[in-house]
């Protein structure tokens, strides 16, 4: 599917969301064709806020949703996706759209300002009526926890059907090789968290010291932290940060978890946790609280252990000891961990449900369908397997293989296949058709949303044929994002004939001089391409038409390669008009 992902953020920098966005994006992008947008819209806000305010008041994304709203709602007019993931509600909260929306994310403004304690402040009422808005528009919203899930439903009204409950995964790249721990002779805790207050570091402190009290040689790793006042003492080692996008950092951070038997969590507040995910990965249980939406990655005496936030650092010692004493206890705890994260705290398990998702959300949107005439002859059997191929699993057409009228002259055959399928059309009363040559082939940036959408904008436009890709044309003129008025055009590999050319095509007497194209150029007044293409045409290194075409081998993909740069230049212009546009009217 053609995917936006609509975030302030960029998806691609691994140090944003704690590596989380990245790790979507990186996993959507394997079965999607996805776009990362809305970069565009929010630093041309923050530019005129800094230019006409500075930063007092600091610049707050919140105080422009209206004009985010104009300008993504003009964005998804005129580009076409089959789908839209959002990050942020303040995109979302005024966005008008026919394209359906998955809001995702893992907590709601609600719980996080209870956390944070936020007292009542105008700022904070825009924030909550955004994210009331953002969450009743959203054809689907999916959170990590059902703790943010029953504050979408009690906070917000959401509808219970339209949220689903997908797990995050562990950021990592590198899967660990999973080993049992045969003998224990040091145990090593291991912390990790920026925020050492809000992480529980003190705690942590407290916690090893009580375990060490107890007679057990331990170990203490933190990462993440600058703790200014702790003990002078060998057994705790400090890494204030580990640049995990490098591969020096890649590698000590692999090595720290290797080595470790236990993640000290007792933190005051957690959406989910990524860090739990990778610890189940190398098999360390966690001992952690029991708030936010921790208990969804950490099921309690699985692959952790979940305690109250007024537990004391005695019963956290008290649980590691007697796992430390108890090797067959602490080596199936070990095990289960690893199951939780291979069966569900993983990248690929997550891909995999919100592919089922947005699968579903586009079949309900879907149920249209096309008859598609595709003209073939005979003996060309390589052809025919390779049209086949690329309309299996396409439900949206109807497809018909038509045995191609022959002629000693290709270009005669070619005009009277044309004419035999319109004839079919008719007869079977079709309002519009596609006819398809056994030479087409699907881009990348084909969707039969797209295709519908064009289809019926062009039918309005009064467009009696529509083509999905050309190699060669006069002029281009703009009558709609991915549409094009042409004044001629060349190669017929997929055209959508509209019911009104039908009796203007059958009453044309084809002269032996003619081509398909150029008669089609001529007679057909309101013609129109998508752009960027959805077909192109493939080089089988004959023709059955053009004689031209058989003397020069790849003469077929230069057309093609020429005019596609030709529009890119047209549309780069019509893009820059679009965002000037949005930016005058607007701000």
């Amino acid at each position: 599917m053609n995917i936006a992902f609509l975030s302030s953020l960029n998806p691609r920098d691994i140090h944003n969301w704690s590596g989380t966005l990245y790790y979507m994006y990186h996993h959507l992008e394997k079965d999607h064709r996805l776009t990362w947008t809305g970069w565009q819209q929010y630093e041309e806000a923050i530019k005129f806020h800094r230019e006409n305010f500075g930063e007092d008041p600091p610049f707050s994304p919140e105080k422009y949703a209206q004009l985010f709203g104009k300008m993504l709602t003009d964005l998804f007019h005129y580009e076409y996706y089959d789908l839209i993931i959002c990050r942020d509600y303040f995109f979302l909260a005024y966005l008008t759209t026919d394209i359906p929306v998955v809001y995702i994310g893992d907590t709601t403004c609600r719980l996080f300002n209870q956390y944070l304690k936020i007292a009542d402040s105008p700022k904070l009422d825009l924030a909550e009526k955004l994210e009331e808005r953002s969450i009743q528009k959203a054809t689907h919203i999916v959170y990590a926890s059902e703790w943010a899930k029953n504050s979408a439903i009690n906070h917000y009204h959401a509808t219970p059907e339209k949220i689903s409950v997908i797990e995050f995964g562990a950021n990592i790249d590198n899967i660990p090789e999973y080993t049992d721990h045969d003998c224990i002779s040091v145990c090593n805790l291991l912390f990790i968290g920026k925020n050492w207050e809000m992480k529980g570091g003190n705690k942590t402190i407290e916690i090893f010291y009580s375990v060490k009290k107890k007679g057990i040689p331990c170990t203490l790793t933190i990462i993440g932290s600058t703790p200014t006042q702790i003990p002078k003492d060998t057994d705790i080692v400090v890494y204030p940060y580990i640049d995990k996008s490098s591969s020096e950092g890649q590698k000590l951070f692999e090595q720290i978890l290797s080595q470790s038997h236990y993640l000290i969590a007792p933190t005051l507040f957690d959406c989910f946790g990524i860090i739990y995910c990778e610890a189940s990965a190398y098999g360390i249980p966690v001992l952690t609280t029991d708030v936010g939406g921790i208990s969804q990655a950490v099921h309690n005496g699985y692959n952790g252990f979940l305690f109250t936030a007024d537990t004391p650092a005695s019963e956290y010692a008290d649980k590691i000891i007697d796992l430390y004493m108890n090797k067959d206890m602490y080596t199936n705890l070990r095990r289960e961990c690893r199951k939780h994260f291979e069966t569900r705290l993983n990248w690929n398990v997550w891909k995999k449900r919100m592919n089922d998702l947005l699968i579903s959300i586009k079949e309900r949107e879907e149920g249209t369908y096309i008859p598609v005439y595709v003209i073939n002859i005979k003996e060309r059997e390589e052809r025919r397997k390779h049209i086949v191929r690329e309309f299996e699993g396409k439900s949206e057409f109807e497809f018909h293989l038509v045995e191609a009228c022959t002629h000693s002259k290709g270009t005669i055959g070619l005009w009277n296949s044309i004419t035999k399928v319109i004839k079919m059309a008719k007869e079977r009363e079709d309002d519009v058709i596609v006819i398809c040559e056994d030479d087409h082939f699907f881009t990348e940036n084909y969707s039969s949303g797209l295709l519908f959408k064009e289809i019926q904008e062009a039918y309005m436009q009064g467009a009696e044929l529509l083509s999905g890709g050309i190699g060669g044309f006069g002029q281009a003129v703009p009558v709609g994002y991915h549409r094009y008025w042409v004044d001629w055009f060349w190669n017929t590999q997929f055209i959508v004939i509209y019911s009104s050319a039908f009796d203007t095509i059958l009453s044309y007497e084809f002269q032996e001089n003619d081509t398909a194209d150029g008669v089609l150029s001529k007679i057909i007044h309101n013609k129109m391409v998508i752009y960027p293409f959805i077909s192109e045409q493939k080089d089988f290194g004959y023709s059955d038409v053009t004689l031209g075409n058989m003397e020069y081998p790849g003469k077929i993909r230069e057309f093609f390669t020429r005019t596609n740069a030709k529009f890119k230049m047209i549309r780069t212009i019509q893009e820059l008009s679009v965002l000037e546009y949005c930016i005058k009217y607007t701000l």
